[in-house]
C-alpha cells in the first residue's frame, strides 16, 4: 500500500500561497482540492506536473479517516476499478493537483477569503459569478 505522495514544486508553491490566504492548513486545502477537481468532468490521468519536487505528503494527512470515501469518489468519476497504487500515487496526486490549480484560479478572480469559501460551497453561485465577470469583459 502507498503511503506517501510528492506534488510538484508548483503545486506545492501554490498550496502554500492558499493556506496563508485562507488560514487553513495544507491537508484541508489537499482536501477541499480534490473535491474541487471532481467537479470537472474530464479524468486525470493526463494531468501530471513534470516534477516531484514539492511537498511529500502522508496519506492519512491527505485523507484522513476518509481515505475509502476519497477512493470511491475517484474510482467512480474516473470509470474504472483502480489498484491501490494507482489510486494513491497518480488519480489522488493528480487530483490534488488540479484542484490547487483550479482555486488558485478561482480564489485569484475574488480574493476574498469569506467570498472564496462561500462559492466553494455553492459552486452554482460561484459558476454565475464567473458568467457576470465574462459578461463585462
Amino acid at each position: 500500500m502507498s503511503t506517501r505522495l510528492k506534488l510538484s514544486k508548483e503545486i506545492s508553491a501554490y498550496l502554500d500561497n492558499l493556506s496563508n490566504k485562507l488560514g487553513l492548513r495544507r491537508n484541508i486545502i489537499c482536501r477541499l482540492a480534490i473535491g474541487r477537481s471532481l467537479v470537472e468532468k474530464e479524468g486525470v490521468i493526463e494531468f501530471e506536473h513534470e516534477d516531484s519536487l514539492g511537498y511529500e505528503l502522508n496519506r492519512t494527512t491527505v485523507a484522513g479517516n476518509h481515505d475509502a470515501l476519497f477512493r470511491a469518489l475517484i474510482t467512480q468519476h474516473e470509470g474504472r476499478k483502480l489498484n491501490d497504487f494507482e489510486y494513491f500515487s497518480h488519480y489522488l496526486r493528480n487530483h490534488i493537483e488540479r484542484g490547487v490549480e483550479l482555486l488558485v484560479d478561482e480564489y485569484g478572480k475574488i480574493n476574498s477569503p469569506v467570498e472564496f469559501l462561500v462559492c466553494l460551497v455553492d459552486f452554482d453561485k460561484q459558476e454565475k459569478q464567473h458568467l457576470d465577470l465574462f459578461q463585462k469583459i
